[in-house]
């Protein structure tokens, strides 16, 4: 038996606080050069929406729609920065994928939280001029740099 959209979503929901650790987990081992995460401010409350959109009936790109947070934009790494968050979207994609296959979700349910991935990375395209009315993007301005680029 599969998981629907309403109790897949009501676990997903109720799992973002777990889905989120794991998903920092196999960030920092694929990306072990980056820390923090660029979007880490905005991955739980994103897996939060999905579960939320999937009980409602809404459409799981209203995840990104309705997203607040923040997002960590290095204002001297531009196209560095969106490489980042892409590579992180990629593995929340492949974290949520892994969710639906452990619940069983319907094919509705794991093309909803694929789409719904999908358009957060395509807004995340263009973070840099236009956000999502409750995403802060924040300019870091650290002397602190990504591990492996050294001094700049």
């Amino acid at each position: 038996m599969s998981a629907g959209p309403r109790e897949a979503g009501e676990a997903i929901a109720a799992a973002a606080a777990e889905l989120t650790r794991i998903w920092r987990a196999a960030r920092a081992q694929a990306r072990p050069g980056v820390f923090p995460g660029a979007s880490d401010g905005l991955v739980e409350r994103f897996v939060g929406g999905l579960g939320e959109a999937l009980v409602h009936g809404r459409p799981a790109e209203e995840a990104w729609a309705r997203l607040d947070g923040v997002v960590r934009l290095d204002p001297a790494a531009e196209g560095e920065a969106e490489e980042e968050l892409r590579a992180e979207w990629r593995i929340l994609g492949e974290v949520l994928a892994a969710a639906c296959d452990a619940l069983r979700a319907s094919p509705e349910v794991v093309d909803a939280a694929a789409r719904a991935v999908e358009a957060a990375r395509h807004g995340l395209e263009r973070i840099r001029d236009e956000a999502p009315p409750g995403v802060l993007r924040l300019a870091w301005r650290s002397p602190f740099r990504r591990r492996s680029a050294g001094p700049r």
